[in-house]
């Protein structure tokens, strides 16, 4: 019976994580998609050491099948290589938690690690905290839309910026802009995503996650042949379908591009390591080189540090 049950959890887990999900219930089985890959393993091994010979070979195919779609996620991208002229721009994405982040750590990191910063629950009050502790000294150029709570959104940069048309971007979903790299033919576009929380309203989530898409289409458009790379709290992971539907004209997930593995960013606040994959680095005409989680203090979230190739010469990989 413990084979059974074990691999029908496995196959239905499967199922849900294939469709469009429709509500909270199949969200959560579909988030735990990872996991349960053990599942299916423990239905295998039971099977095998009662020698259950045809449960046996049914666990086999559907632990298989449950370890392949992580694999193929997580470990099955490859960075397209170096591009020989190209301009290597490092990205810093987190959520700060209602602001909440230790300013003096996370300005330290993007003095280290970034030259371009994107920033979801920007509060006023983390504005100030972040001036205060010099993050224009190295980062002059910002378009900041704070607001209290989970509401605001923003980017800084070492490079000047020019706003999209706020008609389409500008919300606490998206704030976006054109970056100015010297010797970059077309002005790469940069956006800060923030997805609202499907515990929150299920509904809300779905109707984000369908904005989005629409918001990264219309970038695309923009800039044409250009680069374009949307961060942030997408409140997603790879096993939830709508997600997975997001990603299309030409976009990529920087992790599947780079195969860099299992990447949880959330929660990163209990004392244990993360178990989901909810931040994300999207790019569209550029190649991901690396990608990694690294911890804020203040925030439940881990950030995410990816360096891109903004091509020089006119075609794109």
């Amino acid at each position: 019976m413990l084979v059974i049950v074990a691999l029908a959890f496995a196959v239905a887990t499967l199922v849900i994580r294939a469709l469009p999900l429709p509500n909270n219930l199949a969200l959560v089985i579909a988030v735990g998609s990872p996991y349960v890959v053990l599942v299916a393993l423990l239905g295998l091994v039971v099977a095998v050491l009662n020698r259950l010979k045809v449960l046996s070979i049914a666990a086999v195919v559907v632990t298989a099948a449950s370890v392949a779609v992580q694999v193929h996620w997580y470990y099955g991208g490859r960075s397209g290589g170096v591009a020989a002229e190209r301009v290597d721009m490092r990205v810093l994405s987190a959520n700060l938690r209602y602001g909440r982040t230790n300013p003096a750590e996370f300005v330290e990191l993007a003095r280290r690690s970034a030259d371009l910063i994107t920033v979801t629950e920007l509060t006023s009050e983390a504005v100030q905290r972040f001036y205060d502790a010099g993050i224009d000294e190295e980062f002059p150029h910002s378009m900041l839309f704070p607001a209290p709570d989970a509401g605001g959104n923003g980017i800084w940069s070492r490079y000047p910026l020019t706003p999209l048309s706020p008609t389409r971007y500008w919300n606490s979903g998206m704030v976006a802009a054109r970056v100015h790299i010297p010797g970059v033919p077309i002005d790469p576009a940069v956006a800060s995503v923030h997805i609202t929380s499907p515990m929150g309203s299920f509904e809300s989530w779905r109707n984000g996650v369908t904005a989005t898409k629409s918001r990264l289409i219309g970038l695309a458009e923009t800039v044409g042949q250009g680069s374009v790379v949307a961060a942030g709290d997408f409140n997603s992971t790879p096993d939830m379908r709508q997600f997975r539907d997001l990603i299309a004209d030409g976009y990529r997930d920087a992790v599947r591009h780079t195969g860099a593995g299992f990447v949880p960013t959330f929660p990163s606040d209990t004392g244990l390591p993360p178990v989901i994959t909810i931040d994300h680095v999207l790019t569209r005409h550029t190649n991901v080189t690396s990608v990694r989680s690294v911890d804020i203090g203040g925030s439940d979230h881990r950030a995410l540090l990816a360096t891109v190739e903004v091509p020089i010469a006119s075609s794109r990989s």
